[in-house]
């Protein structure tokens, strides 16, 4: 289970819930909500159940393993080969009759587990930890409030057990004058069936003190895992990342894809301008292209760097106000230009043909 005190102040600052994935991380270290008395529970009534329901079976086979280990035994003679058939006969019947029984309660301890906190496989719990060998440590645990309140659970369970064994036996001694009438098979029947009685009778009592159990280690558990608000924007800052450092990636990331941006302007065929305020620089390949696509736009200063580069690399500009609005709110840079806008650019682009073309002429 989860330390009382996790790091950042004591008790009293720790004022918020824990959040889910404090609790995933817990849990993925095998800490969890679990109460042993519970489970205890369950493993008791597995195996009572399971001995209950072979009773018979383990019966009869106990008896037919008496009846050949005494046959077995009638002999003086032991060699080596005969306590080889003893050890066998023994391993056998403990195979047969103990087996089955110890198989349900393991069976029950982990669907008991199960039903409380779910399924979950780790071996973080059985980590050694150096920490458990100071001698110091150790004596708080032993005068703990956890180590009270196993004390009380343990009186509980003593008082329970007690109290209903008092009562059953007080009610079979009243009926107990026809007990010395019964026969030996009648009497093994009475007894077993007395000691059915009387150990379901205690599961019902230590059933109370198994679901208090768990309503405790359940509050415990929540209480050990509440958070401290500077631990909580902490943990806000490692899910979602610093946000100064965000702040910083992301204005990296712009600048890299400005450098990009500018390096691809002196490709562009035509700059086409607000003229002060906004540059869109557009390049068209009939090949490999199906519609123009703006290649690098901009704002203001960026603008006038996109301008400035274009008038170094001989790009021409074009002056259109509506055109350069339109494109520059609606097409990102590398998009293509919206069919709205086709027969503008191709007005600009003929244009910018043209004036190359008397150019070249020249």
């Amino acid at each position: 289970m989860a330390e009382e005190q996790q790091g950042g102040g004591g008790d009293e600052d720790k004022t918020e819930e824990p959040s889910a994935q404090r609790l995933e991380d817990y849990r993925k270290e095998g800490q969890v909500a679990q109460s042993k008395e519970l489970t205890s529970l369950f493993v008791l009534l597995a195996t009572l159940g399971a001995m209950y329901a072979m009773g018979p079976t383990l019966l009869f086979d106990f008896f037919g393993f008496m009846r050949r280990l005494l046959a077995e035994c009638g002999t003086t003679e032991l060699t080596t080969e005969r306590a080889g058939i003893l050890l066998n006969l023994c391993f056998g019947a403990a195979a047969k009759i103990i087996l089955p029984i110890a198989f349900t309660g393991f069976a029950a301890g982990i669907v008991g587990s199960i039903i409380q906190f779910g399924f979950l496989f780790t071996f973080t719990p059985l980590e050694p930890q150096l920490d458990r060998l100071n001698p110091i440590s150790g004596f708080g645990r032993i005068f703990s409030m956890g180590a009270l309140v196993e004390g009380f659970k343990s009186v509980m369970k003593l008082i329970v057990v007690s109290w209903v064994t008092y009562l059953l036996i007080k009610k079979e001694i009243l009926t107990s004058a026809s007990v010395m009438d019964m026969d030996s098979a009648q009497f093994a029947t009475y007894m077993t069936s007395t000691a059915f009685r009387l150990i379901g009778s205690v599961c019902v009592g230590l059933f109370v003190v198994a679901a208090l159990d768990f309503a405790y280690q359940k509050f415990k558990y929540r209480k050990s895992l509440m958070m401290s608000k500077q631990e909580v924007k902490q943990e806000h800052k490692q899910r979602e990342g610093d946000p100064l450092l965000k702040a910083r990636m992301r204005s990296l990331q712009r600048e890299m894809s400005r450098k990009r941006m500018m390096a691809d302007v002196p490709k562009a065929d035509v700059i086409v301008t607000n003229p002060t305020h906004i540059a869109v620089a557009i390049k068209y390949d009939a090949d490999k292209m199906a519609a123009p696509r703006v290649v690098a736009k901009g704002a203001d200063l960026l603008a006038q760097r996109i301008k400035e580069v274009a008038k170094k690399n001989g790009i021409p500009m074009v002056e259109n106000v509506p055109l350069a609005r339109a494109l520059h709110k609606s097409v990102k840079v590398g998009g293509s230009v919206p069919r709205a806008l086709y027969q503008a650019v191709a007005e600009v682009l003929a244009y910018v043909y043209r004036l190359k073309g008397r150019m070249n002429l020249k």
